[in-house]
């Protein structure tokens, strides 16, 4: 009996499993985990798009309520094009405003350009400009008017309404969604607006206000405490909690002993519903979907605190949910006790019929689960093909999957038998094979086991794992068949490479670091050494004035070269850590070019070299005035004009400059230098990297100017690319934007 209800149970398993395809969904939230509406919504997306080996959910959380410089989200589109750069999605959920602006923007330069869009949480987003075919969204638009229509039957004495919202762009929508409200219900009560935004100031204006045959409509309330942003559930609880007056609001997470209630929307339920269209876009994509879905709006209220005000809560709708209502058992559990009946009685009716087929059907199922059949199915589900060699009549089978692996339609067009199946396979690889069949055969090896590439139908050749053992032997024991099957391990054996590769990263990426290390030291101790030395003799010893003075010169430009070195440190851990900032401004490039042409003619001065510095300008029609960061412009282009000094010993340098018709900038730096070789360019951006020899002489300094070169010219919008040949000179190019205002 239980080996039978066993079989049918496998049985309808596997015909479920056959054939499903996993799905990926990406859940890109606006918000980090904790925040309430953000893990409510994700329950309920994850809920809605089911579980099982079928389904696979990928949540990321932008944290924007704590992070949004223009450096952390260039990194973090960098951190998902790596990601997820070998992930092809079914489908991407944006959750709130950021996360569908943040896709708009980058979402098709990350993921593939046709990957359906579910939008959830954005407010007044039939607004915004985009493709309506390929994005579909659910409306998070709150019920103001139902809201009201309730407060004003519990509480027709109301004389009037204080409105709390704040400065977010949450809290600006839907206070326009609420005067709009107000004016369509031609109402005479007034109603005071207060700005939530700052703690200390909202606290004040609340114990101002007499707070008789009053009403609170929590609109938004995301309010500082410290500068630190708090949510609004707690600094809710906190401001209002010796108010004695009810509080309407708009969302179910906000009940909890603080809100009497409202039309109430259910982050849950709205993650839930954008999911459930979400497997409709992708499992019926010629159906039907509207741009915009209206959430589910719920009126509810907190029982206890309505027997608390008094209110007359049967005037409100039937369809009125109430919380912490004490309802009779068989009402509470009616759906619950229904589907437990329904599947009692299933159930029993199942039981019957098994009782009454199992006699007559026992013999067929036995042997059904012994045939061929049976066996075919279970590998078919673990996706492994079947070969079985016969040596009695010199046969080779294989099953339908065996084939499909290799990408034939069937075994026969495959064409392979005992004489030629050699060309599955390397030539160099036959002879490994032959020695692995040869020990299994003389029972050296308990299993047959090989590791091996398979050319499939295109020629191209595959990783795929073959076991197998003997499973016949004639009366002299001598082996007459073999079987076993093949797994496809591509996948497996290009994530070992993938590893392989990424540890050797991480060690050549701590050697660079070492070596950074080592060189940091040796470049401080020399201008340290430097400066210490020269103040000893000049303490120390009676010099002439112009020893003095030509000392004093060497501690200075020793102290400068020190301070560049930190400066180089200082500036790459800021970058690294975001705390760069650009600040944009208009200013005039005339005089920012000056200042550059001045300071590197005196660095050759000061390196007692010939060559030159000459500006050109490409473009007669270049404006005077650019809208950038002067300070990281000019500390760009010195950069350059450094690096071309010190590679430069005859010749000159020339700084050119010009604009485009889009208004985009783009910058040069040429030298008639030492030149890089093509090897080299590559590696001359990275941190903690330098061309180890020029052709003359090893270079001094730390590795970082360039790299810190390239990271302002990013963080300015623009890109910056070499092009050098050995000793003819290097020609650096960047381009920035200089937007109008």
């Amino acid at each position: 009996m239980r080996l039978i209800i066993t079989f049918i149970l496998l049985t309808l398993t596997f015909a479920h499993l056959q054939g499903k395809k996993t799905k990926e969904i990406l859940l890109l939230n606006s918000y980090h985990t904790g925040f309430q509406w953000t893990d409510d919504l994700t329950r309920g997306v994850i809920d809605g798009i089911g579980s099982g080996d079928e389904t696979r959910v990928f949540v990321e959380y932008m944290d924007f309520k704590r992070f949004q410089n223009k450096a952390y989200f260039y990194e973090l589109v960098n951190l998902y094009k790596f990601k997820y750069s070998e992930l092809e999605f079914d489908g991407i959920i944006c959750a709130d405003n950021y996360a569908f602006e943040f896709f708009l923007e980058n979402g098709d330069e990350i993921w593939a350009k046709d990957i359906p869009v579910m939008v959830c949480g954005v407010n007044n987003i039939e607004k915004k400009k985009y493709d309506t075919n390929r994005f579909k969204a659910v409306k998070e638009g709150i019920d103001v008017q139902n809201t009201l229509a309730a407060l004003f039957k519990l509480q027709p004495q109301t004389d009037t309404l204080i409105v709390i919202s704040d400065q977010t762009l949450t809290g600006k929508i839907f206070l326009n969604l609420f005067n709009e409200c107000i004016e369509k219900l031609s109402t005479t009560i007034p109603y005071k607006i207060i700005d939530g935004s700052n703690y200390e100031t909202t606290q004040r204006k609340l114990k101002e206000i007499s707070f008789e045959n009053k009403a609170i409509i929590l609109l938004s309330l995301y309010s500082t405490k410290q500068n630190v942003p708090i949510e609004m559930k707690y600094i809710g609880k906190e401001l209002l909690k010796n108010i004695d007056i009810p509080i309407y609001s708009f969302w179910n997470f906000l009940l909890d002993d603080f809100i009497i209630g409202g039309s109430l929307i259910s982050a849950y339920d709205h993650g839930h519903m954008t999911a459930e269209l979400m497997n409709k876009r992708i499992e019926s994509p010629q159906e039907h979907i509207p741009n915009y879905t209206k959430t589910k709006h719920n009126l509810t209220f907190d029982f206890n605190l309505i027997k608390k005000y008094n209110l007359n809560y049967e005037s409100l709708p039937e369809y009125t949910n109430f919380d912490n209502k004490q309802t009779p058992f068989y009402i509470r559990f009616k759906k619950q006790l229904i589907y437990f009946l329904t599947t009692l009685i299933i159930l029993f009716i199942i039981i019957l019929l098994l009782m009454t087929n199992i006699i007559r059907r026992k013999n067929v199922e036995l042997k059904l689960i012994e045939s061929e059949e049976r066996l075919e199915l279970a590998l078919n589900g673990a996706n492994e093909g079947l070969w079985d060699i016969q040596l009695r009549n010199k046969k080779i089978v294989f099953n339908n999957n065996f084939a499909t692996l290799l990408g034939y339609e069937s075994p026969n067009a495959m064409n392979i038998n005992m004489r030629n199946w050699q060309k599955l396979f390397r030539a160099e690889d036959i002879h490994k094979i032959r020695r692995t069949l040869i020990l299994h055969l003389k029972g050296i090896t308990p299993i047959l086991k090989l590791d091996i590439q398979i050319f499939n139908r295109q020629g191209i050749l595959q990783y795929f794992l073959i076991n197998g053992k003997i499973t016949e032997r004639n009366l002299n024991n001598i082996p007459m068949r073999l079987t076993g099957i093949i797994m496809n391990i591509s996948a497996q054996k290009e994530f070992e490479s993938q590893l392989k590769i990424a540890k050797n990263k991480a060690i050549e990426s701590d050697r660079l670091k070492s070596s950074f290390l080592a060189n940091m030291s040796h470049e401080i101790r020399t201008p340290m050494n430097a400066i210490l030395g020269f103040s000893d003799i000049l303490m120390c010893q009676d010099l002439s004035i112009d020893e003095k003075e030509d000392y004093l010169a060497q501690i200075k430009n020793s102290g400068e070269n020190l301070l560049h070195i930190i400066n180089d440190i200082v500036d790459i851990s800021k970058i690294e850590s975001g705390q760069l900032t650009i600040r944009n401004e208009k200013f005039d490039l005339n005089h920012l070019l000056k200042n550059v042409e001045y300071a590197g003619n005196a660095l050759i001065k000061s390196k007692n070299k010939t060559i030159t510095l000459t500006t050109e300008c490409n473009n007669i029609n270049t404006p005077k005035y650019i809208n950038s960061d002067p300070f990281r412009l000019e500390q760009v282009l010195l950069n350059l004009i450094s690096n071309a000094v010190k590679f430069t010993h005859k010749g000159g340098i020339i700084l050119k400059y010009n604009t485009e018709p889009d208004g985009t900038f783009t910058f040069s730096v040429s030298d008639s230098g030492e030149g890089i070789s093509l090897e080299d360019q590559p590696i001359i951006f990275e941190r903690f990297r330098q061309v180890e020899q020029s052709s003359t002489t090893l270079q001094s300094g730390t590795g970082l100017g360039l790299s810190i070169t390239k990271s302002l010219v990013h963080m300015l919008g623009g890109k910056i690319s070499v092009a050098s040949e050995i000793n003819k000179g290097s020609i650096f190019t960047f381009t920035i934007p200089s937007p109008q205002y």
